[in-house]
């Protein structure tokens, strides 16, 4: 897994298009009536929350379960950018799993 922040969207999608699974984290919430409250109160203390962008359905299913998911939730399944939401405990492994990470 590799992070990329904010300014690098079209580097986690390409990352993830040639097969590799890219997180990516941010504070963008553009839709807020529909957001989950834990991530709009992530984004109103200041804290990045994430997609975890994989089009390997399997594999993106079995990460968001490690990070400890217990409902996984595919937004664009089967299309490009297919993701995972993160934020909170999930997010913090999964940055603590990526590459590089110290």
């Amino acid at each position: 897994m590799r992070h990329f922040t904010q300014g690098q969207v079209r580097e986690a999608l390409a990352f993830a298009a040639a097969g590799g699974q890219a997180l990516h984290t941010h504070r963008v919430i553009p839709y807020r009536a529909g957001a989950p409250r834990c991530f709009l109160a992530a984004v109103d203390r200041g804290e990045d929350i994430a997609h975890l962008i994989d089009h390997d359905m399997d594999r993106l299913r079995a990460t968001a379960r490690r990070l400890g998911l217990r409902r996984v939730y595919i937004d664009r399944q089967g299309r490009p950018g297919q993701h995972v939401d993160l934020c909170g405990g999930p997010l913090r492994r999964a940055l603590a799993m990526c590459e590089g990470a110290v």
